[in-house]
């Protein structure tokens, strides 16, 4: 009876996980599938102006919880778990009011300061998309929880299909300087209606039990303590090129620029997300069984060079003329642009599915050390180029810096699981 259980188990999380990872690629899948439409409705500036648009909202995100979300999973008592999204959702208003209250005030200074001209009239939307991008992620804590596996997929692909349909009805209307704003937000809104479908999902939650709440808030401290700064360095780092190019140069060539590290790393981490997993289980079955992971992860490593790097090369002396055919002759550039991160790209594929060892070998702390020597380095190129005055030069610069120290991570890596057991 044990024995049916533990693969009842198993069969039930295999089915889970595979839920999630179908919703989660289809969900990027679809929205790779139209961006030869959107190209076509829409112009460089504007997709300029959405990215500039989602990388503050990114940053915003992440503070709008506070990190405490993953609490909602390890909270043994359900009141508790609960309590833990009630303070979510406290944080989450409170933030989003303070940014509201800000803009109200503050407007043009801010505007001015950060340079924000380009999408100063979309502003007063930042808070409102904050709000429903951190409530949603966090909702789906909840769901997990309670194994509402299929409502956290439906949540992501409504949410996915919503946005990119209607990105292609308002570019057909004619909305196009409002077209990319509008459908994302209604995107993530349609999203957020979707999972309030059934009264079981939520109802236990919003009583906001003050003591309650307050406990959890200090039995789980470590959480914004260690995790939030984590990820807050991990998140600026990837929204801050589109934010410092945004402030240097025109929105068109942002939107090029957007365009190309978008539809460059669609693909990659598509494969990486899947194969991350599943050399995280390997990895840790291994190590648990006393086996040596290493030789798995060198032979993976090879592999995919010898796949990867003709493929880069061929990608190289294609890519502009490809991009023109596939976006539009308005986009080459983009493929251009492309063409120098590369290095990069390549990079990210070889390291990223193995982005679990340091968990794995217990190295968290310094994982994160070298996340913000990272962040320093990669935005140090970027700036020097920007000081040059040439797009293409601080796209060089930063990626080839952001290569170099990727490929340095993925010997660390590799390093951890060659000593993983000394």
């Amino acid at each position: 009876m044990k024995l049916r259980n533990g693969q009842l188990f198993r069969s039930e999380t295999v089915r889970n996980c595979f839920t999630l990872l179908s919703a989660g690629s289809l969900s990027q899948l679809i929205a790779i599938v139209v961006y030869p439409i959107v190209t076509r409705q829409y112009n460089p500036d504007e997709l300029g102006v959405l990215s500039l648009f989602l990388s503050i909202v990114g940053v915003g995100t992440i503070l709008a919880s506070a990190k405490y979300e993953p609490a909602i999973m390890v909270e043994k008592n359900e009141r508790d778990a609960a309590a833990v999204f009630d303070l979510c959702f406290v944080i989450n208003i409170a933030l989003c009011l303070f940014i509201l209250v800000a803009f109200v005030f503050f407007k043009p200074l801010i505007v001015s300061t950060f340079q924000l001209d380009s999408i100063a009239e979309f502003l007063y939307f930042i808070p409102l998309l904050i709000f429903l991008s951190a409530f949603g992620f966090v909702f789906t804590y909840w769901l997990n929880r309670n194994n509402r596996f299929r409502v956290t997929a439906r949540y992501n692909l409504v949410q996915s299909t919503t946005n990119s349909s209607l990105k292609i009805v308002f570019g057909t209307l004619g909305f196009t300087r409002w077209g990319l704003i509008a459908s994302t937000v209604l995107g993530q809104l349609i999203g957020v209606f979707s999972i309030f479908l059934q009264k079981k999902d939520y109802n236990r939650l919003f009583k906001f039990d003050r003591f309650r709440i307050k406990t959890v808030a200090v039995r789980q401290v470590d959480f914004p303590k260690y995790t939030l700064p984590h990820s807050f360095i991990n998140t600026l780092a990837g929204n801050l090129p589109i934010m410092i190019l945004a402030a240097y140069f025109n929105m068109p060539q942002v939107g090029l620029f957007s365009l190309g590290i978008t539809v460059g790393f669609k693909p990659i981490t598509l494969f990486a997300g899947s194969i991350n997993q599943v050399l995280f289980q390997r990895v840790s079955q291994h190590k648990t069984q006393g086996i040596d992971s290493y030789p798995l992860l060198k032979n993976f490593c090879k592999k995919v060079l010898f796949i990867g790097l003709p493929a880069v090369v061929v990608l190289y002396f294609t890519l502009p003329s490809l991009v023109c055919w596939i976006f539009g002759t308005e986009w080459i550039e983009a493929g251009e642009y492309m063409q120098l991160m590369l290095p990069w790209f390549f990079a990210v594929l070889l390291a990223s599915p193995l982005s679990f060892m340091p968990a794995v070998a217990a190295q968290q702390r310094k994982a994160m050390l070298l996340e913000i020597a990272y962040t320093v380095l990669r935005i140090s190129a970027l700036f020097i180029g920007v000081l040059s005055g040439d797009i293409r030069t601080a796209i060089m610069l930063f990626s080839l810096v952001s290569a170099g120290f990727v490929f340095g991570i993925l010997f660390w890596y590799l390093s951890l699981a060659k000593n993983i057991e000394k």
